[in-house]
């Protein structure tokens, strides 16, 4: 019987952590390259084959060239710096007076495709703590549907519920701005956070306030629920690909939740913002080495600021 010694484990050096993740850049712009082309030709037959969809793109609006160019815009930003889409797309959907459950609609629907390939690729990974997953996805489902239902029956109100979601974006975009700080002065927040305590146990009531948010003021499940679980402890690894993971549940059923209670959507703006940002994943995933994060993050948060100040006050002085 031949000795064998027993295997030795596996040592990663940091060549093959830096091919690993050279591999899953690859393997992004692969799965983004076929849904960009799989979308452009079902187009292509679409508009070769059915007349009523041609015609129905003949007479375009221009409001969805704005939403095109913003879409993309904002997916590239996105790409960047790892945020901020849902809260950019929002509070610009608000200020070019498409109501609320309208500018989350069309947020979320753009967000499906992009958030299931992150969370297949966090999955491949080993990066999706499942016990996490499943604490965060029910109860984020639960609050995005209820946020959704809620958002949706107030569409009636919408002059009112703007303002609302403005301050929300407002407190985003200061958010935006401090981590921008953060950055700028070479501070980890989450080690410092993380120091002070142990790991936060509620994770239940955060997916059901996170899920609740993000329906209600078009972003924010990221910024909330990630936020939260690093600063409590958890390991950000683990809790990014839960957090990535969960998202898609999330997003997908506050869209069906949308698309079903509202009887009118601006399916020009949404049309625009998904095909926008469609576009600019593959690019963004390559350039977003190549930009400044800070300045970005700098810019984005005082936009995002003074567009949703802009949308407080023209209701202000609409009531005086």
């Amino acid at each position: 019987m031949d000795n064998q010694s027993p295997a030795e484990p596996e040592v990663y050096t940091d060549e093959d952590v830096a091919e690993n993740k050279k591999e899953q850049s690859k393997l992004k712009i692969a799965f983004n390259f076929i849904g960009l082309l799989v979308i452009c030709l079902s187009v292509g037959l679409l508009w070769s084959y059915v007349p009523a969809f041609k015609s129905t793109f003949t007479d375009v609006s221009p409001t969805f060239y704005y939403f095109l160019i913003a879409g993309f815009i904002f997916a590239m930003i996105d790409g960047a710096i790892g945020m901020s889409y849902g809260v950019t797309s929002t509070a610009f959907s608000i200020s070019m007076g498409i109501p609320p459950a309208s500018a989350s609609t069309a947020v979320h629907l753009s967000e499906i495709l992009s958030n299931g390939i992150a969370g297949v690729m966090h999955y491949r990974m080993g990066n999706v703590n499942k016990k996490l997953f499943w604490l965060l996805v029910i109860p984020g489902i639960i609050g995005s549907v209820t946020g959704a239902y809620i958002l949706s029956s107030l569409e009636y109100y919408s002059k009112y519920t703007k303002p609302v979601v403005s301050f929300y974006t407002l407190i985003l975009g200061i958010v935006i701005l401090r981590k921008a700080y953060a950055m700028l002065k070479k501070k980890s927040s989450s080690a410092n956070n993380s120091s002070k305590g142990g790991k936060i146990k509620n994770i239940r009531a955060l997916g059901l306030f996170g899920g609740f948010v993000d329906a209600v003021g078009g972003g924010g499940w990221g910024s909330i629920v990630l936020s939260t679980l690093i600063a409590g402890g958890r390991h950000a690894r683990f809790s990014l690909g839960a957090v990535k993971a969960s998202r898609f549940f999330v997003a997908f059923m506050s869209s069906l939740t949308f698309i079903t209670m509202l009887e009118h959507l601006h399916w020009d703006a949404i049309g625009g913002l998904i095909l926008g940002s469609a576009v600019a994943s593959p690019i963004a995933a390559k350039v977003a080495n190549k930009i400044s994060a800070k300045s970005i993050m700098i810019a984005v948060g005082i936009i995002v600021i003074l567009v949703s100040l802009r949308s407080i006050l023209k209701f202000i002085l609409s009531v005086i």
